[in-house]
């Protein structure tokens, strides 16, 4: 076990010398909507999918890739997030806020991966591939949406929503990345 800690480790102190000197201090921000946009659509597709029936589950195997591409950008957000948090002077206060920001995160990831693996292992039941068909991952006929997949899904989104309003907590209430600026408040009288 000490192996694998040493391993990750040494990946993430590469990532994060690299990364300091590539990305803006600014960079996950900039890209943490798109695992939110994207996994809220997911969920709404997939609910509309279940009323909905459109040629060759159009709106299944649509909220199958959004719930795919969520998970690969909160990947890549959460990695910007690593970025990130290197410009930024803590406190106890919002180290504890900041450690629970990524607990969520990571909470949301797995929540989206469990979505994910429930669909690949659901099959539609009217498709039967014939023997004639080579098989490829696009004609499996996987990715049906089940009550299972649909309940993991619901839950990567509530745990991003989460994940969030602790994001903007740290940001709005504690001023966390912001760069102090005064101004003149003109509602203020002299």
């Amino acid at each position: 076990m000490h192996f694998l800690i040493g391993i990750w480790s040494a990946f993430l102190g590469t990532w994060i010398r690299i990364g300091i000197h590539i990305f803006p201090h600014t960079i996950h921000p900039m890209v943490v909507h798109f695992p939110i946009a994207l996994l809220y659509l997911a969920l709404a597709v997939d609910i509309l999918g279940k009323f909905v029936k459109t040629p060759e589950r159009f709106l299944d195997r649509a909220s199958f890739w959004l719930t795919v591409l969520g998970f690969l950008a909160g990947a890549v957000a959460a990695a910007m997030g690593v970025i990130s948090e290197q410009f930024v002077k803590w406190n106890p206060t919002t180290l504890a806020i900041l450690r629970a920001h990524q607990r969520d995160a990571v909470l949301t990831g797995i929540f989206a991966f469990l979505a994910i693996i429930a669909r690949l292992i659901a099959r539609y039941p009217f498709a039967r591939m014939g023997r004639t068909n080579q098989w490829s991952f696009f004609h499996s006929n996987r990715g049906r949406s089940t009550g299972l997949s649909t309940l993991f899904l619901f839950l990567a989104v509530v745990m991003i929503t989460l994940t969030g309003t602790l994001g903007g907590t740290m940001v709005y209430h504690y001023g966390v990345g912001i760069r102090h600026v005064s101004y003149i408040n003109p509602l203020k009288k002299k």
